[in-house]
């Protein structure tokens, strides 16, 4: 008796529906976990650029700036690409607090954040652009959690 080397179609149709089953589980789990690295980044991203804003701020109340590149209201600088330019100190050394990538909004993709100034309300949606106080994403999507919305954060 001669055995057949090949696949029957039974088994063919099988394995894909098999396949087929486990990229459609697969599929969602890997944009949530997409999601959710975007959200640990923004979270992250977030926090840099504060710490950077204080950190500008205080070496400006403490007059170590030699010459603010301008001059934003309430020694907070004008805008945000100020972070991304060295800054003179009065000893002669240079400071560099973000650089230009880290101003890019994981959510939108783009360096496109809500400024909010010292004078803003903390809860208003638009500055006066006098200074860089706070910022958020301009992002209006809902977080994983299905209740706050980047831009919220």
């Amino acid at each position: 008796m001669r055995r057949s080397r090949g696949v029957t179609l039974a088994e063919l149709i099988t394995v894909i529906a098999i396949v087929a089953i486990l990229a459609a589980v697969a599929l969602p789990m890997a944009r949530f976990a997409i999601r959710r690295q975007k959200e640990m980044d923004l979270r992250y991203r977030l926090q840099k650029i504060c710490n950077s804003i204080d950190a500008y701020h205080d070496l400006r109340v403490r007059g170590v700036i030699k010459e603010p590149p301008s001059l934003g209201q309430g020694d907070y600088p004008k805008t945000l690409d100020e972070l991304t330019k060295p800054i003179e100190l009065i000893d002669g050394k240079k400071v560099l607090f973000l650089r230009p990538s880290d101003l890019i909004d994981p959510m939108t993709g783009h360096a496109d954040w809500r400024t909010i100034a010292s004078t803003d309300d903390p809860d208003a949606t638009t500055s006066d652009g006098d200074n860089v106080w706070d910022i958020r994403s301009s992002s209006d999507a809902l977080s994983l959690d299905g209740k706050t919305k980047y831009s919220d954060w």
